[in-house]
């Protein structure tokens, strides 16, 4: 679709052609649009709608006035003038009937995009209640794009409204857009506009248009999902009822303890055995264990304490018929036993597993997975063999999960909004991709064209973020899909106007979804400062740039290292080294001379060095400005991810 822009007057509205087979009894515009909107400062912003075939538009800010004439198909699109920041301006629409917005601001709009981390809420972030609180900014305006997913693109949304930046409103708005927005708006002191358009535990194929999906796959990216299915949008509506089902049984269906289960003298013999932690069974839906301890009469009537891990689902918790209380990942799941309930000889710890997706499983790690006496001596190993029945609660009913399906939240989400006009975007995503990282090197590349393409206003800026740390630190050097993930996203780095922020050093091991969104905005802001406002700023800690091998010793330089490099604490981390071999060693790193020097005494005729190679490492360098640098490796071997 090409925008056709008029040679009327600079001021004048243009119209432009759309296609469709629906025609509209009264002029409507694109739900994008609505009060305390912020529209694009400094471009000719596209308006659109639909209207009679031949209906006239007239459309007034300002002191601007100007008019165009719905298609044959009942489509019209007007562009206003440009105008500077400020506001407040009123924007009516006339047809046969008049719509009238009221307190539009011009200023810099972005969007939002990714999984969950970009849809994390600002409530649930570090200090989430006060910065809630604080969240008043009359000239940030915020908007959530409902969630959908289609197999065809769908021409609007299905409702949302644009609302000033208050606490009530920005409690539950991305932490990450709110920190970001707010950081620009504070330094430009111009109206900022904020677009959430996002969803959890998504892949970048769902936001993707299916053409350029098949022209990715055509370039080699064998990995990319493109299992495209004709009409599956037909069994959304079936499909979200049996989600609410599954969730129904997840939440209130407990018929095994009608059956005793968590009884001390259920009987249990036919259960199968699953040996926690990390079970390689393939267990479904709702699931319950059992584990039978033998209590010694002096611990009898003693208050005792017990630690099962980390549970890779949620969990409610019994012993000897009373329940403890619940479990939910990631968290470690400590319990105490009041002494009323502990008895001598056999006692049992029941739990009742349920998960709306996945298996569900004990993800330990096994030497927290203890029962401890008052004194906190060890009295029983808990890792080890667990009775199950995967059978005693209803069969969760098969849910499909469409928001994984190629396009399809590109379809439902972004193409309704295209072409509104923005300054950028930016992302958080990729722990859904980490399992494909090699494919994602392109994919990922060919998302970001895809919506510039789409919005045809050039190569806007494109800022993301770098995976967080996450997860259990290797003790010895190893592949890691995550680490290559993060190298697929510095290689978007080679397109214009991209910018990242690297998150190596704020992440948690034992959560996903990191509580420090304030630094993760700070860094997207500093990004934008740079490549969306030319402010001469250190917006990156280091990239690598290349190396040099003398001898044993390899020589990095890097890019971005500002006021120079540093160690943060004492000594340099997070380097391997490795020869001809392939088999990568700790190295010891020092920095002399704004380089950083790498070696080891395992490795005499180096030929590769890698740093921050992990899912979770233990990597400290720095740029004296503050930021870290990101994770790298100077070869090419075949990695986890690499299709063979």
């Amino acid at each position: 679709m090409k925008n056709l822009q008029s040679a009327f007057a600079p001021f004048l509205l243009v119209f432009s052609l759309f296609c469709s087979t629906y025609a509209f009894s009264n002029v409507k515009v694109a739900r994008i649009f609505s009060d305390n909107m912020v529209l694009q400062r400094g471009i000719n912003v596209p308006v659109w709608g639909t209207a009679n075939p031949g209906e006239k538009i007239v459309v007034k800010i300002g002191e601007m006035v100007a008019s165009g004439v719905a298609d044959t198909d009942g489509k019209w699109q007007l562009y206003l003038p440009k105008f500077s920041a400020g506001g407040p301006y009123t924007l009516v629409i006339n047809g046969e009937n008049e719509i009238v917005f009221s307190d539009v601001m011009f200023g810099d709009v972005w969007v939002a995009g990714g999984q969950s981390n970009m849809s994390f809420r600002l409530e649930n972030a570090n200090n989430g209640a006060e910065e809630a609180k604080g969240a008043n900014y009359p000239e940030i305006r915020l908007f959530t794009v409902p969630r959908r997913v289609s197999d065809v693109p769908t021409e609007d949304l299905e409702g949302g409204q644009w609302d000033r930046c208050t606490p009530e409103v920005a409690k539950n708005f991305s932490a990450v857009a709110y920190f970001f927005g707010r950081d620009i708006q504070k330094d430009l002191n111009v109206p900022i506009g904020l677009i959430s358009c996002n969803w959890g535990g998504t892949p970048a194929e769902a936001w993707t248009s299916k053409e350029i999906l098949e022209a990715v796959t055509k370039l080699g990216g064998s990995a990319v999902n493109v299992n495209f299915e004709d009409g599956w949008g037909q069994d959304v509506e079936a499909n979200n009822k049996r989600a609410e089902e599954k969730s129904e049984i997840i939440s209130s269906s407990y018929l095994g303890l009608e059956s005793g289960v968590h009884k001390i003298n259920y009987n249990s013999t036919d259960w199968p055995v699953v040996i926690a932690p990390n079970w390689d069974e393939e267990l479904k839906g709702v699931v319950w264990l059992r584990k039978v301890l033998e209590v010694s009469k002096e611990f009898k009537g003693n208050e005792l304490k017990f630690d099962l891990g980390r549970m890779g689902n949620n969990a409610t918790v019994y012993f000897n018929e009373q329940e403890l209380g619940k479990a939910n990942a990631p968290n470690f799941s400590e319990f105490t036993v009041p002494g009323k309930l502990v008895k001598s000889g056999k006692n049992v710890i029941a739990v009742r597993l349920a998960h709306g997706w996945g298996n569900p499983n004990f993800l330990g790690p096994e030497e927290r997975m203890k029962l401890y006496a008052p004194s906190g001596a060890v009295l029983e190993d808990l890792a080890g063999p667990w009775k199950y029945n995967a059978n005693l609660e209803p069969a969760l009913p098969e849910v499909k999960g469409y928001t994984h399906y190629p396009s399809s939240l590109y379809n439902g989400m972004l193409a309704p909004i295209i072409p509104y006009g923005i300054k950028g975007a930016i992302w958080y995503q990729g722990e859904t991709n980490a399992g494909r990282a090699y494919a994602y090197r392109a994919l990922f590349q060919a998302m970001i064209e895809d919506w510039r393409m789409r919005w045809e206003i050039g190569y806007f800026p494109f800022l993301f973020v770098q995976l967080a740390n996450y997860m259990d630190t290797p003790e010895q050097p190893q592949e890691d899909s995550w680490a290559e993930l993060r190298e697929a996203q510095l290689m978007a780095l080679r397109l214009p106007n991209t910018g990242m922020a690297v998150t190596i050093d704020i992440g948690e091991q034992f959560d996903i979804h990191p509580k420090n969104k304030q630094d993760v905005g700070e860094r997207l802001a500093l990004a934008a400062k740079k490549v969306a406002y030319n402010q001469d700023i250190v917006y990156s800690g280091p990239l690598y740039k290349s190396m040099e091998i003398n001898g044993n010793d390899v020589e990095i330089s890097f890019e971005n290292v500002g006021n120079g490099l540093m160690a943060k604490g004492d000594g340099l981390t997070g380097f391997q080294i490795a020869g001809a071999d392939k088999k990568y060693y700790w190295a010891d790193a020092q920095i002399v001379g704004g380089k950083v020097f790498v070696s080891s005494d395992k490795v005499k005729k180096p030929e590769a060095v890698r740093y921050g190679w992990a899912s979770n490492p233990k990597c400290n360098l720095y740029n004296k400005n503050g930021l870290p640098a990101s994770p790298f490796r100077t070869d090419d071997w075949p990695g986890k991810t690499k299709p063979k």
